[in-house]
């Protein structure tokens, strides 16, 4: 039988080679649905799932390390973040910390310090490191495989760092759906690639009193479930908008409650107040021109079964429907939701299949 361990190892060699894109604009996703995968308990088929990720996208090697960056010297990290050119640098740094002291250590030092510009990349810098740090074995030190792939996830986090107009703070009186409902729009939709690099929020200028708009959350043992199920129902609210950048303002909440545990100097609190604010950015972007959240057509249709949107993703194939709908399952289980079955429903049936 093949154990998850041994099914991320063969992943990670098939995938040697794909490191941060896939192509301009796309992050590379291999390992990221490999872990998927394997966390909803099918092991067996990752390595077949791998040679047809390969046969779908070209390896794009990273660009030349250039400079070394000293993480002891604030100025040296701090004038690199953002830069995607120095992409391989920082992982040389992070391969070099993980090597010197436990992971654990090093997600805790340095994830609180990349949260803030987390929207870079739509995200997927902060979606990698929670995949690679759930890969991690709890029985036994991990491989230099898993090490490899985290200081890529941390590094690409810090490469695409991008800070959003604002801040991260709420402090209104609106509740979750009301304030997406009146998150500002453009008057003309943005493109994906718009809309995917934020490249255009700072033409918003009523964004960051929206983000402010939201008021505290009630109880924060139930924050980030709240929120999950809060842009699911966006989602569901638009359901002609492009699904896999609406995926992106529910995933990072689920890869954000995985990173928790290893982040005791971030409160639940500041997490939450930085996915709300990128979160509305991505609804903004991604949602029509004018068109405030509205309550979903859906759900008063029988969901299917978790059992069956599992299977029906794993047939599918695709990298983000797999990737979603784990997540969804994941805060499902945590708090039970119909919001997270329609959503996944959704998504895989909006989709083009492999």
């Amino acid at each position: 039988m093949t154990t998850r361990t041994h099914a991320l190892h063969d992943a990670l060699d098939r995938l040697a080679g794909y490191d941060y894109i896939d192509g301009p604009g796309f992050a590379c996703h291999g390992p990221m649905g490999a872990e998927a995968l394997s966390a909803l308990g099918h092991d067996d088929l990752v390595p077949a799932w791998a040679d047809t990720y390969i046969s779908r996208h070209e390896a794009i090697a990273a660009p030349p390390t250039t400079e070394r960056i000293d993480p002891r010297d604030e100025h040296s990290w701090r004038a690199a973040l953002g830069d995607g050119v120095r992409v391989s640098d920082w992982s040389t740094m992070f391969r070099e910390a993980l090597w010197d002291e436990p992971w654990p250590a090093v997600l805790g030092r340095w994830v609180p310090r990349l949260v803030p510009g987390y929207a870079g990349g739509l995200a997927h810098g902060l979606l990698r490191v929670a995949h690679a740090a759930r890969a991690m074995p709890t029985d036994h030190a991990p491989s230099s495989l898993l090490l490899d792939e985290l200081a890529k996830g941390l590094a690409a986090w810090a490469a695409w760092f991008r800070i959003l107009p604002g801040r991260p703070i709420v402090r209104g009186d609106l509740s979750l759906d009301t304030a997406i409902a009146g998150l500002p729009r453009p008057t003309q939709p943005w493109s994906p690639l718009d809309a995917g690099t934020f490249a255009r929020i700072e033409d918003l200028p009523d964004y960051p009193h929206a983000v402010a708009a939201l008021q505290p959350p009630p109880d924060i043992d139930h924050a980030l479930s709240d929120l999950s199920a809060a842009f699911c129902r966006a989602m569901l609210a638009n359901p002609h908008a492009l699904p896999q950048g609406l995926v992106h303002t529910v995933t990072p909440v689920a890869a954000a409650r995985a990173l928790l545990p290893h982040l005791p100097d971030l409160s639940t609190e500041a997490l939450y107040a930085h996915l709300w604010q990128v979160g509305a950015a991505i609804v903004i972007g991604f949602t029509p021109p004018a068109q405030p959240g509205r309550p979903s057509q859906v759900d008063d249709r029988t969901p299917l079964r978790p059992d069956e949107i599992v299977a029906r993703a794993i047939e599918h194939c695709d990298a983000h429907v797999i990737k979603f709908t784990e997540a969804c399952a994941r805060e499902h289980s945590l708090r039970p939701d119909p919001v997270y079955l329609h959503a996944a429903q959704h998504v895989l049936e909006h989709t083009p299949p492999w």
